[in-house]
């Protein structure tokens, strides 16, 4: 049988992060014990969220590409963390005749009414944990946002982080804003503001000419954290 293995790292959570090198390990063993090979090809996805629907189609392509018979992943989430998208999926693989399988636990059977169930609430539960995950990662940066405390690795525009974590203001981006708000005073769109920025000679961070998103984003945030 020609088996493709998937493995999946997840940007959102670290606590459930299986490393890649696990994943493959795993998928390899399966497919040789399971299957009578090793996998013809192990694709990956690092740093991509479980709901990403994009990533399929790149995954269908190299199933196609490779006339896969099987589908391995290591677990069932790591194939999808979106109900629809697990379903949408199951059902392209079942209409091209590609099986599925999990290494902990073998094929993935859905032809019938029970196993087409299982599947479905092993895929919901695995939508209601990412959505867990993300209201308490929203929640946890608002109370560190309220607080003032560092809630991302870079500080809003005009502020810099203290050896605490709190926020400070920044002096000189501090002036920047004031020209930018001088700027838009004048009526001036974020395109030209970043071309009177650039003929001024001010900069943004490491150097490089404001860009039109980086002016929009300043000017939604308000100019402060």
């Amino acid at each position: 049988m020609i088996a493709l293995g998937y493995v999946r790292r997840s940007k959102e959570s670290e606590e459930d992060n299986v490393s890649l090198e696990v994943q493959r390990d795993l998928i390899v063993d399966y497919c040789r014990r399971s299957l009578g090979g090793t996998p013809v090809c192990l694709w990956a996805d690092d740093g991509v969220s479980g709901s990403d629907r994009m990533r399929f189609e790149r995954l269908y392509q190299k199933l196609r590409e490779h006339r896969a018979e099987a589908l391995v992943v290591y677990n069932l989430d790591r194939l999808s963390r979106d109900l629809l998208g697990q379903l949408q999926c199951l059902e392209w693989l079942k209409k091209r005749k590609i099986e599925l399988h999990v290494t902990g636990r073998g094929r993935v059977e859905t032809e019938s009414a029970s196993g087409f169930l299982l599947t479905g609430i092993e895929g919901l539960i695995a939508e209601h944990q990412l959505r867990l995950v993300r209201e308490k990662t929203k929640d946890a940066l608002a109370k560190l946002k309220a607080d003032g405390r560092r809630y991302s690795r870079h500080a809003p525009f005009g502020y810099r982080h203290a050896a605490d974590g709190s926020l400070v203001p920044d002096l000189i981006e501090g002036d920047v804003l004031a020209t930018i708000q001088v700027f838009l005073g004048q009526g001036l769109g974020t395109r030209a503001i970043c071309r009177s920025l650039e003929k001024a000679g001010i900069r943004a961070r490491g150097g490089q000419p404001f860009a039109s998103s980086t002016i929009h984003g300043i000017l939604k945030a308000s100019c402060r954290p």
